[in-house]
């Protein structure tokens, strides 16, 4: 993937299992924006509360976090063909237990398990993407593409939730389209040949002479990478870049038609923009040569979606369409390329712990969706969402922060 390769000579290139990992990745953006879409239907439908839909978005995050560790550290223990038709069957068991049942209960443990599953499949696939390449820029770059395909499901996801409740108002309906498209990368995961050579490579004995972290060094594994000061600040990025992003998922909606007076279509729409800027800035990354240092990147892209959240924040009562539309793109163009970029920055210093990296940042990414959704939904249960926002916007102005710490670090010598 050189600088000088055009994005469709790019995509030709690439292996059959890597466009299995960016079909999924599709899925995974679809279901991921699937919930903040529906949540007013599921409100009326089931009669739950903010602060029950905080809980539900809560404990669908803590999935996440469990699918990290099933896509990292055990990813290394099986094939990953196998890996990802094992992960691919159970999502499509999940769905089938979302549409199927009429307790909340059973609805947040099915919900749970999509997403356990799903996030184990899309952690799977940036380990397995990233070491396609040794160097730091490319290998970034590499990884960029699992996103485009995210964001690209991103932002079908509140199309399709538009569309199919325009045609059957139960909340249930979105997710029965998804479920069709589940069944799909099912049947991309059963050919046993394209799959039978996919392997992560194995780890190095230890090596005296090397340092941590280089090829040749002992893997660190989750603990002495958690030593790591620049490993600490990468997550701390991604865990403000996690709740700022998956906390507009979760709540744009319902902050729109609640506190805004937006209609609930209208709404979805706009939220469609966030996904917009997402994709853009992930197409960016993966597919056009920058002059820019991926700190630099996240430095101009944080301090933008800062901006932009604090303009929704302070958006008055019916502002306008155009406006909503164009901060939400900003918003996601702000943090579309933060896990990408971070995951690169610290495969820079330990080159050999990508599955790790990957999975520890999938953490803070689901804990920060966590923190959105428990908190927010308590601040809006009690003082309204426009009071639960400030936290967006703080988390926002953290990332950007953030993004600049790791900056001088990286200009720090050594």
């Amino acid at each position: 993937m050189t600088a000088s390769r055009s994005p469709l000579a790019v995509l030709r290139g690439l292996p059959y299992v890597a466009w299995v990992i960016l079909y999924c990745a599709v899925t995974w953006g679809i279901f991921g924006a699937l919930l903040g879409a529906v949540t007013p239907n599921l409100r009326a439908q089931m009669g739950v509360s903010f602060q029950q839909v905080g809980w539900l978005m809560a404990i669908w995050s803590a999935g996440g976090a469990v699918g990290s560790l099933l896509g990292g550290t055990i990813a290394k223990r099986f094939p990953p063909r196998r890996l990802l038709r094992a992960y691919t069957a159970a999502v499509m068991v999940a769905v089938v237990g979302v549409l199927l049942t009429s307790s909340f209960a059973w609805l947040a443990f099915f919900m749970v398990a999509v997403a356990t599953f799903e996030t184990a499949l899309f952690t799977l696939g940036h380990g397995l993407l990233a070491e396609m390449s040794d160097d730091p820029e490319q290998r970034a770059r590499i990884i960029s593409l699992v996103d485009v395909g995210y964001s690209t499901g991103s932002v079908i996801s509140p199309l399709l939730a538009a569309a199919t409740l325009a045609l059957d108002p139960s909340w249930r309906s979105p997710y029965l389209a998804f479920a069709a498209l589940a069944l799909v990368l099912l049947l991309l995961t059963l050919p046993r040949g394209p799959l039978r050579s996919v392997q992560f490579r194995a780890d190095h004995a230890p090596d005296a002479s090397a340092a941590p972290g280089t090829a040749g060094s002992a893997p660190l594994g989750y603990a002495g990478l958690l030593r790591q000061p620049l490993v600490r600040w990468v997550l701390l990025a991604g865990l403000c870049s996690g709740l700022s992003e998956w906390g507009q998922y979760f709540w744009f909606v319902s902050f729109a038609t609640d506190a805004l007076g937006q209609h609930e279509q209208t709404a979805r729409l706009a939220l469609g923009f966030l996904m917009a800027g997402m994709i853009s800035g992930r197409v960016w990354q993966a597919f056009v040569h920058s002059r820019w240092r991926m700190e630099q990147k996240i430095q101009g892209l944080g301090l933008l979606a800062a901006l932009a959240l604090a303009g929704v924040w302070l958006s008055p009562a019916d502002a306008p369409f155009a406006w909503l539309a164009l901060c939400n793109f900003l918003t996601g163009l702000g943090v579309s390329v933060g896990f990408p970029i971070l995951l690169g920055i610290a495969l820079r210093s330990f080159p050999q712990e990508a599955p790790r990296l990957s999975a520890l940042l999938m953490i803070v990414f689901s804990a920060g969706a966590q923190i959105a959704a428990l908190l927010m939904g308590e601040l809006a249960e009690h003082f309204g969402l426009r009071a639960a926002y400030a936290v967006l916007v703080g988390a926002a102005f953290g990332f950007a922060a953030c993004a600049w710490v790791l900056a001088r670090r990286v200009r720090a010598p050594a």
